[in-house]
C-alpha cells in the first residue's frame, strides 16, 4: 500500500508540475498575442492619422477627429496592457504582479475609453448622413 500511495503522490506532483509549466507557456502565448494586438492597433491609428493629414474634409469633421483620438487612446491603452500583461509573466513576486495587474487594468480602462470615444463619433457620422437621405420638407 505505501508504495502505491508514493508512486500516487509522485504522479500527482509530476502532473501539477506539468499543469504550472502548461500554464506559464500559455501566459507568454496570451502575452505575445497581446503585443500582435499592439502593433496592429499602432498600424490602425497610424493609417488613421495619415488620412487625417491627407484629406481635409476628414480634418475638419469633429467627429472623424474625435474617432482618431478615441485610436490613440486604444493604441495607449493596448500599449499598457502589453506592458502589463508581460510584468505578469517574467516576475514571480506578488507585489510587483500586483503592479503589473493594475497596469494592465489602466489599459483595459483606455482601451474602453477609447472605444466609447470611436463609438460615439461613429454614431453622430452615421446620424448625420441619415438626416441627408430624409428630405427635409413634404411637398403633396
Amino acid at each position: 500500500m505505501s508504495a502505491q500511495t508514493e508512486d500516487k503522490k509522485a504522479t500527482k506532483e509530476n502532473s501539477n508540475s506539468d499543469n504550472k509549466e502548461l500554464l506559464l507557456q500559455l501566459e507568454k502565448q496570451v502575452s505575445v498575442a497581446v503585443w500582435i494586438q499592439f502593433i496592429g492597433q499602432i498600424l490602425e491609428t497610424y493609417y488613421l492619422s495619415k488620412i487625417m493629414l491627407i484629406d481635409e474634409e476628414v480634418r475638419s469633421d469633429a467627429n472623424e477627429r474625435q474617432i482618431l483620438l478615441g485610436a490613440w487612446i486604444q493604441t495607449m491603452g493596448q500599449f499598457f496592457e502589453g506592458i502589463g500583461v508581460t510584468g505578469q509573466v517574467l516576475t514571480d513576486d506578488d507585489a510587483l504582479t500586483l503592479e503589473a495587474q493594475e497596469i494592465t487594468n489602466l489599459g483595459d480602462w483606455l482601451q474602453s475609453l477609447g472605444t466609447v470615444l470611436e463609438a460615439n463619433a461613429g454614431t453622430q457620422i452615421i446620424m448625420e448622413e441619415k438626416k441627408k437621405l430624409i428630405p427635409t420638407e413634404y411637398i403633396p
